[in-house]
């Protein structure tokens, strides 16, 4: 199950990091798309600490599949944290109570089937996979911040026909002997 945690967290900053390389859509001339008003990236942030996603919306770009990917995202670490918590308490009150008294757990099926180094085992996987699912919904809850905060920078974002960068292989000659390079020219018109 914690494989797929993974997948999904991959999957999760997959799809911001190549989202936010695609800031603006060209229009007709070479000059792009940025909105009719200005965004503040320290406002986008702002609101999405304050409510996930809202920074997103603020934007006015791609929200309509981002807020539902935090929220799923989020929803399934949220939920994953308390079902491991639970579990790891279970497993840390069994573990305390056959080690005080050697006893089984009252009777509990759940627990008298495990040995006591098991039920030592068993408490520390949920304890570990408890907070891997924490870590989760830290870097979702982050990652969402960064995202509006990106997002409001590019929305400004230029680019148009006074700079351009090439980048092309070139011939250097030198006294001694030629060698071959590559040439960066950086134009400002």
């Amino acid at each position: 199950m914690r494989q797929g945690f993974k997948l999904l967290l991959v999957g999760a900053l997959l799809c911001f990091f190549v989202e936010g390389t695609r800031a603006q859509q060209a229009t007709g001339s070479n000059t792009l798309k940025t909105g009719s008003r200005k965004r503040s990236p320290a406002r986008a942030a702002l609101l999405s600490a304050v409510l996930p996603g809202a920074g997103q919306v603020y934007n006015g770009k791609n929200w309509w599949w981002k807020v539902p990917v935090i929220y799923g995202a989020g929803g399934l670490f949220a939920y994953s944290v308390f079902f491991y918590n639970d579990n790891y308490n279970d497993f840390r009150e069994a573990y305390k109570y056959r080690t005080l008294t050697g006893a089984t757990v009252n009777g509990d099926e759940r627990f008298d089937k495990f040995q006591t180094p098991t039920l030592k085992i068993i408490r520390d996987s949920y304890r570990q996979a408890r907070d891997e699912a924490f870590l989760g919904l830290i870097i979702v809850y982050t990652l969402q911040i960064m995202d509006a905060s990106v997002e409001a920078h590019l929305l400004e974002f230029d680019i148009n026909d006074d700079l351009s960068l090439k980048v092309q292989p070139a011939y250097l000659p030198n006294s001694q002997f030629a060698c071959a390079g590559i040439q960066v020219n950086l134009l400002i018109k």
